[in-house]
């Protein structure tokens, strides 16, 4: 695989850093929704016709740097995960709302005995839970079981009986359970029927975990990098701790695992980009995203343990990129998940 980048490219991934370095913060969470569709970031994958450009590789770029700056954002969940899924249903309509910044969607496939297979759906008018970035989405994109099969309809945010449970998650994004009973949906609510909606519902889920694998990726390269330069500058016995050869050998393992993310995360970029068999696709992501979650987790644990008790603490960086690391690495399947996934897709291409 060709990993130069091109001009444009450069100039991409040169920009978020510089945003995400320099972003402006007006509170606690703020919502730069705004700023992306200005940047024409909403705009990435999007098919031409609706005003998009690049794709998978410039979703990757754009978020390791994401990932550098543990920039706070829905986009993974609002601009890839439903950007993905209304690009299979062919909604240029819906997707030139969304790289405008008018338009937001959140995803509502996960059910409680599901287990992050989007496969396992009940849901008729029931509940969906870990509905990811909820609270400023404006249509929910929910997968229901129909008579031919799993179908994915439009649920307006502010729709009568529709009930919200929101609560954070572990590093305080926004998660929701939510309920739908009694909600009376208009005729032109369906989004993909037929039988499609599974189909691209993972469309949708193999966009995402890309994007994922390359936020994990920004988020360990600075976990490692600032393990080295403080253990070049904290010193026991008159010496740098970056002198003893046993802590020179744990750096060593770290870079090894991070070489690994990269390797794996521009796999599944390309793998987005370049295959065109379904089942060939899933197993690629779910490669990738298994190896990215054991290899994040080892960079995460070290990078804590070497920084001592300083690393635990909340007003120290690395223990916030270690607990994004820790959520990012169950979000959308786990390791154990997506090593069953690739075991299964294998024994059905045979």
């Amino acid at each position: 695989m060709d990993f130069t980048l091109s001009p444009e490219q450069v100039l991409l991934r040169d920009s978020v850093a510089r945003f995400a370095t320099n972003r402006p913060s007006n509170g606690a969470r703020p919502d730069y929704w705004k700023t992306f569709a200005e940047l024409g970031w909403l705009a990435i994958g999007a098919p031409e016709e609706a005003g998009g450009f690049g794709g998978p590789t410039e979703i990757l770029l754009l978020m390791e740097q994401f990932g550098r700056g543990l920039v706070p954002s829905p986009y993974v969940s609002q601009a890839v995960f439903a950007g993905a899924i209304l690009r299979e249903a062919g909604r240029t309509d819906l997707l030139e709302a969304l790289t405008e910044g008018k338009r937001r969607f959140a995803v509502a496939y996960e059910e409680p005995h599901a287990r992050y297979d989007p496969s396992r759906v009940e849901t008729e008018r029931g509940t969906k839970i870990r509905v990811l970035d909820p609270s400023t989405a404006d249509t929910y994109i929910v997968s229901a079981r129909a008579p031919e099969g799993i179908a994915l309809y439009l649920v307006p945010a502010s729709s009568a009986n529709l009930e919200r449970t929101a609560y954070p998650s572990e590093d305080g994004y926004d998660v929701a359970d939510l309920r739908f009973d009694g909600v009376r949906l208009d005729g032109d609510a369906l989004l993909v029927g037929g039988g499609d909606g599974l189909e691209a519902l993972e469309a949708g889920i193999d966009a995402a975990t890309a994007a994922l694998c390359a936020e994990a990726l920004g988020l360990c390269s600075v976990m490692l990098e600032t393990t080295v330069e403080y253990l070049k500058m904290r010193q026991q016995f008159g010496v740098p701790l970056s002198s003893f050869q046993a802590l020179q050998h744990r750096m060593a393992e770290m870079y090894i695992e991070l070489e690994l993310m990269r390797s794996m995360a521009y796999f599944a970029a390309k793998t987005l980009e370049d295959e065109t068999d379904p089942f060939a696709r899933k197993r690629g992501i779910s490669a990738a995203k298994a190896q990215i979650a054991k290899s994040g987790r080892f960079i995460g644990q070290q990078a804590i343990q070497l920084h001592g008790a300083i690393g635990m603490s909340e007003e120290y960086k690395i223990g916030h990129y270690f607990k994004r690391m820790t959520f990012v690495e169950r979000l959308l399947g786990d390791r154990d998940y997506h090593l069953r996934r690739y075991v299964e897709l294998s024994y059905t291409a045979w």
